[in-house]
């Protein structure tokens, strides 16, 4: 290639030349571009206007299912203090507030089934419906809670009519229900679908609670809108291919499409339409389609399917109608077209003479100036300011080559004087490296220091690490005795309990013949040896329980059961015991206790336990046993206080008062007996179903055990 020809003027040349070719070439693009988006433009309308107004559609039915959800929490309601006129009016009232902000939500409603209605009602059923008064429909207070309609059922008849979908559809499940649509003769005589979910109690259908949304205000936008003369929208069951909402009066030009004068009237998906379009049409979102009617004419559809109910939006318009767009101008872009290739002339024009020229003027004096830096520059370069400040530049830079090369004779100079103070410094420079010599003589003196203490720690950690080995061979020891013990009681328990069981028994038929004999001297010894025998076998079962809780082999059985029961089971238990000791035991519980999830049998052994230690240390007094429900972070806990006015302990007692073979005293509380036993058993059952027992006590004054168990237990051990 010869590169001699490229300059400025064929570059300039070229350039104009590809401007006026793109030019044409996006003139080009630009008429089939529009033709196209005019085509996209006049079926957008449809496209936005059903995606627009099924997005609307959706919103409605969500808000009536967040009605919903609100109905739902007013059943909390019946469970508060006050007359059941009183809870309905309010339930009612807050229903009637429910449907003031949709136009379109008609009515709401909540139905209890027969057992639920008898329990909170004493009725045979229950229906609470609210809802707008048709006749005020153009009215503003339509939509006001003061005038609507509020109705009280007591007749169960909608629990038994599985025609009732909106109730029967929510007996299985607690999901949200839409029923089809359905005209209410029972109650409203209105057209209407509803939105509906059932009431569950622990799994138990007691109810349902819903908002009904009325057909004709819902269609009421659908049906009206209209696309020119032949155009408007639909809406159809894809499911079931059944056109819901009605076309237009019998002489609008819009039946020509599909004739339906009447709501829920025509079924698309029939033979006898010869339209097979319409399944492919009603089960996707179609953002266009021309199809033909039954007389041949084309139709442009577009649908959209919504969200939370089987049904598809359909807007249609005559083909012919949509395409009446004006053509395309093209005039005024060869116009436009004529005066840029006129401005691309006079701009090349411009250019040779403002810019080309004198640009070649200076090159030649640049070239000039390479070859006597110390010629002047004089020229004249028109009115371009850049290419002044070029010429001025250029000067400059042939000023700064002469004064860089004197510079540079004086840098010479320096650079000699410089090498004379380096020989200098290189002298200096070796009587510091003798300095550093004697300094690293030093440092390795140090380092051999630091080595002989690093060999002391090495020795010292190998000491500590003997230490360690010997106490965790101890502890292996230690746990080994303690698997030793405990597996040694739960032989020695298993092995005594049979022989005590056939002397508690002997001892029973003993006492039995003797008052059988009238030999009713030996009753108080045969007494003292059941009593003792008892005394023993608890001593052998609470052993039993501790190798088993230390061997980590105690279980948990738990079951969900009432608490108020097992309180007065434990009640009724402790009470022979009590009236030994002449107390009185006084029970409080919250009156909506509820159930737990626990050990029931660990539990009630728990109770016994300290309502038996209160007892034991008490005499002729009162013992109070306290249970209560409170929730702490989301947990339900189920509280246990037994507070009993006997000898109280001290500090020290406290401190060993749950540990096991252990009694709280050597001297006076030793006359109460005990194997020390019981409450360490407590703590450990409380612990392996993630509770926990405290106590607070005062010496003289009484003690109170307090017992915290979650109402769902969780299995801490064993």
């Amino acid at each position: 290639m010869n590169y001699k020809l490229l300059n400025l003027k064929v570059i300039l040349l070229f350039g104009v030349g590809v401007i006026a070719l793109t030019l044409i070439l996006s003139i080009t693009v630009f008429i089939n571009e529009h033709n196209q988006l005019q085509t996209k433009l006049t079926y957008l309308q449809l496209q936005q206007t059903v995606a627009t107004l099924a997005t609307l559609k959706d919103k409605e039915i969500e808000l009536a299912i967040q009605n919903v959800h609100r109905l739902k929490g007013y059943m909390s309601i019946l469970d508060t203090k006050g007359t059941l006129n009183e809870k309905q009016a309010f339930i009612q009232h807050l229903m009637a507030e429910n449907l003031q902000f949709e136009n379109n939500h008609y009515s709401s409603y909540m139905a209890l089934e027969p057992k639920t209605a008898q329990q909170y009602f004493n009725e045979r059923g229950k229906l609470l419906l609210v809802h707008k008064n048709i006749a005020e429909r153009d009215t503003v207070r339509y939509n006001k809670p003061q005038y609507m309609l509020q109705k009280s059922r007591k007749e169960p008849s909608y629990a038994h009519d599985p025609r009732n979908s909106w109730y029967y559809q929510c007996k299985h499940s607690q999901d949200i229900k839409i029923t089809p649509i359905y005209f209410d003769a029972t109650y409203t005589n209105t057209s209407m679908f509803s939105i509906s979910q059932g009431l569950y109690k622990h799994k138990t259908f007691q109810g349902v609670v819903g908002v009904s949304i009325l057909v004709d205000t819902f269609f009421e936008d659908i049906e009206k809108q209209t696309f020119g003369l032949s155009g408007g929208m639909f809406l159809a069951d894809y499911k079931k291919g059944l056109l819901l909402s009605k076309i237009g009066k019998e002489d609008s030009p819009k039946l020509a499409f599909v004739h339906a004068t009447e709501r829920q009237s025509v079924k698309l998906y029939q033979n006898d339409l010869e339209q097979p379009f319409w399944k492919d049409i009603l089960t996707q979102n179609i953002p266009y389609m021309t199809v033909p009617n039954n007389n041949g004419h084309l139709y442009t559809l577009s649908s959209k399917q919504l969200q939370t109910v089987p049904w598809t939006l359909v807007s249609y318009q005559r083909t012919s109608e949509l395409n009446k767009a004006e053509p395309f101008d093209i005039s005024d872009f060869i116009a436009w077209a004529a005066v840029v290739l006129l401005l691309l002339s006079l701009m090349t024009l411009v250019l040779f003479k403002m810019l080309i020229w004198p640009l070649s003027k200076l090159l030649k004096m640049t070239q000039r100036v390479i070859k006597h830096p110390d010629s002047p520059i004089q020229m004249g370069l028109g009115n371009v300011v850049e290419l002044r400040n070029l010429a001025e530049a250029i000067t400059q830079i042939a000023a700064q080559v002469r004064k860089q090369n004197n510079e540079r004779t004086e840098c010479i100079k320096r650079l000699y004087a410089s090498r004379l103070t380096q020989a200098k410094q290189a002298r200096q420079l070796q009587r510091c490296h003798s300095d550093l010599e004697k300094v690293k003589a030093d440092t390795k003196n140090s380092r051999l220091e630091a080595q002989k203490a690093h060999l002391q720690i090495q020795k010292t950690r190998v000491e500590i690490q003997k230490y360690k080995l010997d106490a965790q061979r101890a502890k292996v020891q230690s746990h080994a005795a303690n698997q030793a013990k405990a597996q040694f009681l739960s032989n020695m328990s298993r092995e005594l309990r049979t022989p005590m069981n056939a002397i508690i028994g002997y001892t029973e038929i003993l006492q039995e013949d003797a008052k059988v004999s009238d030999q009713e001297s030996f009753l108080p010894d045969l007494q003292k040896i059941h009593g003792a025998s008892y005394h023993l076998l608890d001593l052998i079962n609470n052993l039993f329980d501790m190798s088993k809780i230390e061997s980590s082999k105690m279980d948990l059985y738990i079951d969900t059961y009432d608490i108020a029961p097992m309180i007065q089971d434990v009640v009724t238990t402790i009470t022979p015991l009590l009236e030994k000791q002449s107390n009185i035991l006084k029970v409080h519980c919250e009156p909506a206790l509820g159930t737990m999830s626990a050990d029931l049998t660990k539990v009630r052994q728990n109770l016994l336990n300290l309502l038996s230690n209160a007892n034991k240390f008490s005499k002729q007094s009162t013992i109070t046993l306290t249970v209560i429900r409170e929730t702490i972070e989301g947990i339900d806990w189920i509280l246990f206080r037994v507070t009993d006015q006997g000898i109280g302990m001290t500090k020290e007692q406290i401190q060993k008062v749950f540990q096991a073979f252990v009694q709280v005293d050597g001297s006076p509380t030793r006359q109460y007996g005990g194997s020390g036993l019981g409450l360490a058993i407590t703590k450990q059952f409380c612990q392996i179903m993630g509770g926990e027992v405290t106590v607070k006590s005062q010496f003289g004054k009484g003690s109170t055990f307090t017992m915290r168990i979650p109402a769902q237990a969780n299995v801490m051990g064993g």
